[in-house]
C-alpha cells in the first residue's frame, strides 16, 4: 500500500508555487515520459497516485494525452492543482452532480456541470494554457474517428470527452457532435507517442476484462518492435504504442464509487513503483535520440485513425 501525502508533507511541497516547479520540471530535463491516461470514472483516481510518485520521483512530465476523467485529473495535474486537493475534491464526487436532465431528453443528461466544475476551479481556461503539453482525445460521431484537442477551450474540451454515450448528451463544438474519447481511443498512447517524449507511459484502468491479480501483470513493458500477427491479436492496438503499461489493481472498485478514491490512488501508486526501474532504464537509454516525435501542434495532423 502506498502512504498518502499528510498535513507536513503537503506543505513541504507547497513551499514554492506547484505550477512553477512543474514548468521548470518540464523546461530542464531533456528527458520525460508522455503520459497517456483512460477513462473509468472513479477508478481514474488511480492516475493521481501515478503522478504523485514521477512527482516524489522527480522524474519529469513532458507531456499528457487523456480520455475521459484521465483527461480532467491529467489537465487538472498539468493546471497546477495539488494532487492531494484533487483527492479532496474526488471524495466528495456523486455522479448526480453532475448530471442535469432535460426534458426534451428524458433519460439523457447534460453535462454542463463539468464545464462549470472547469470555469471555477482551473486556473487556464484553454488547452494551450497548460502548464504541461496536454492533448485531450475526444470522439467525432459523425466520422468514428478521433478529434484532439491541444488548443481550444478547455471546458468545451472536458466536457465532450467525458460525454459518456447514453449518460451524456454529445457536446457540440465547431460543426461536430463530440463524445466521450473512450469509444475509439481507450488508451490514448499513440496520441501521447507523438507528443515528443522519451518514454510513453499507458496507464489503464477502465478496460473491462482486465484483470491485475498480481504484480507479473500490474506492469507490462513492451518494445516498438513489429509484433507477430500472434500477439497482435492477443493484445490491444494501443499497447504497441506504449514502452510501459500500467493496470493499477481498481477492478474490485465500482466506476461510480468515488468514496473509495483514495484506494484507487494507492494502486496508481503502487504501480507506478513497481515500472520506477523500467521507467528510469529507458529515459537513461532514450535520452540522446529525444527528439525523433513531433511538436505538440503536429499531433493532430500525424495521427492516424
Amino acid at each position: 500500500m502506498t502512504v498518502l501525502r499528510g498535513p507536513g508533507a503537503n506543505a513541504a511541497d507547497q513551499s514554492g508555487d506547484p505550477l512553477c516547479h512543474r514548468v521548470q520540471s518540464c523546461a530542464n530535463n531533456t528527458a520525460g515520459v508522455a503520459l497517456a491516461l483512460s477513462g473509468g470514472f472513479s477508478r481514474g483516481f488511480a492516475h493521481l497516485g501515478v503522478l504523485e510518485i514521477l512527482e516524489q520521483e522527480r522524474i519529469p512530465v513532458a507531456a499528457i494525452a487523456g480520455t475521459s476523467i484521465g483527461s480532467l485529473l491529467g489537465a487538472a495535474y498539468a493546471d497546477g492543482i495539488p494532487i492531494h486537493e484533487l483527492c479532496r475534491l474526488g471524495r466528495r464526487v456523486r455522479i448526480r452532480d453532475f448530471i442535469r436532465f432535460r426534458k426534451s431528453r428524458p433519460g439523457i443528461a447534460n453535462n454542463d456541470r463539468i464545464g462549470q466544475f472547469i470555469r471555477e476551479r482551473f486556473h487556464s481556461t484553454r488547452v494551450e494554457e497548460l502548464s504541461i503539453p496536454t492533448a485531450i482525445v475526444t470522439t467525432d460521431l459523425d466520422t468514428c474517428a478521433p478529434h484532439i484537442f491541444t488548443r481550444g477551450p478547455l471546458d468545451v474540451a472536458i466536457r465532450a470527452t467525458c460525454a459518456f454515450p447514453g449518460l451524456f448528451q454529445p457536446v457540440e463544438h465547431e460543426g461536430r457532435r463530440l463524445a466521450d474519447g473512450c469509444i475509439v481511443t481507450p488508451v490514448p498512447t499513440l496520441v501521447a507517442a507523438r507528443m515528443n517524449a522519451s518514454c510513453v507511459l499507458g496507464v489503464a484502468v477502465g478496460l473491462s476484462g482486465s484483470s491485475a491479480s498480481s504484480s507479473s501483470n500490474v506492469v507490462q513493458v513492451f518494445s516498438r518492435y513489429p509484433q507477430t500477427p500472434h500477439n497482435k491479436k492477443m493484445t490491444p492496438s494501443w499497447t504497441r504504442q506504449a514502452d510501459v503499461i500500467l493496470e493499477p489493481e481498481v477492478q474490485q472498485i465500482d466506476w461510480d464509487d468515488f468514496s473509495r478514491v483514495e484506494e484507487a490512488h494507492a494502486a496508481g501508486a503502487e504501480a507506478m513503483r513497481l515500472a520506477l526501474p523500467y521507467v528510469r532504464e529507458l529515459l537513461a537509454r532514450r535520452s540522446p535520440q529525444r527528439g525523433a516525435g513531433g511538436t505538440l501542434g503536429e499531433v493532430e495532423n500525424r495521427l492516424v485513425s
